[in-house]
């Protein structure tokens, strides 16, 4: 089942368990970006952990496949819609739902190409969706929790946040942006009882390396001396990483997890991929990595017809 409107609170004594996470007490949760991915499948998994959940979609005609995820284990959700692009559909989000204890900000796009050939507007769509959004909506619901001294807002980043992805330098600069500011927030909201994290998936399964990716308008233009690279780039990216993509549900269950325990630590970087470029970092060996995917795409690019 699936509801649309307003609902009471149900509040409970909240306990800990064994592994130190605080039990489930139907606190409110507020997702964006649940019409596929990450979004989704948190809203479906939050739900049967027993939160009350508001899962949002920019397109309300794209929510179909969270009714039937949600619909297919008998459960309850409000799906409502949010641009988080526009600040009127977020103060009324946050009117709506107040109070809100868990924000999950996961609404992100994806624009491929490389930087000469991305135009101002598509620059600065990226950074609206994936930074500015998140920042409007954290700070629409943070003044309420600042009143109640109680909180918690999850940021979705990116593995690209900290490594950079080449013909992505829009998202992964929206993303470290991101990063910054979950570990900026975190410091001046820990007084008032909230907590702040940033998930940093590296590349999993879901629609930002499909349907909710697009190439840049100049991606083709045979103009452009990097359009056939960042062709080269996909397919690099198709052949060598997308075989060792992670299971998002395992994201998701991450994500729920960090709804309810105890003193999150800042950053979670999750994925094999991501705990390999982590531990290149800190080993010093950033340059390797960075070697690598020139040779991987010049490859690519060689065997181009």
């Amino acid at each position: 089942m699936h509801l649309t409107g307003e609902t009471a609170m149900e509040r409970q004594s909240g306990g800990a368990s064994k592994d130190g996470a605080v039990q489930t007490e139907r606190r409110r949760v507020l997702i964006t970006g649940c019409s596929s991915g990450f979004g989704l499948l948190t809203a479906v998994q939050a739900a049967g952990s027993g939160f009350d959940v508001v899962a949002t979609v920019r397109n309300p005609v794209r929510a179909d496949a969270l009714r039937r995820a949600l619909d297919a284990r008998g459960l309850d959700a409000k799906i409502d819609t949010l641009d988080v692009t526009d600040s009127e559909h977020i103060r009324r989000i946050a009117d709506r739902y107040e109070p809100i204890d868990v924000l999950v900000n996961n609404a992100g796009i994806l624009i491929n190409g490389s930087f000469v050939d991305l135009s101002e507007r598509e620059l600065r769509d990226v950074f609206e969706t994936n930074y500015f959004g998140a920042v409007a909506l954290t700070r629409a619901v943070a003044g309420p929790m600042l009143r109640r001294r109680r909180g918690r807002i999850i940021n979705v980043a990116s593995l690209a946040g900290s490594v950079g992805y080449p013909y992505c330098s829009a998202y992964a600069a929206s993303k470290a942006a991101l990063i910054a500011f979950t570990q900026s927030i975190r410091v001046e909201l820990a007084p008032f009882g909230i907590d702040v994290v940033s998930v940093e998936p590296g590349f999993h399964k879901t629609q930002i390396i499909g349907s909710n990716a697009r190439p840049a308008d100049r991606f083709d233009d045979p103009d452009s001396p990097l359009a056939s690279y960042g062709r080269s780039s996909l397919r690099a990216l198709a052949g060598d990483l997308l075989p060792w993509a992670g299971s998002p549900e395992k994201v998701a269950r991450r994500i729920v997890r960090l709804m309810s325990v105890r003193r999150p630590r800042t950053r979670y970087v999750l994925g094999t991929d991501a705990r390999l470029a982590a531990a290149f970092r800190w080993l010093g060996l950033a340059g390797a990595m960075e070697r690598l995917f020139i040779r991987r795409i010049e490859r690519a690019h060689r065997r181009t017809p």
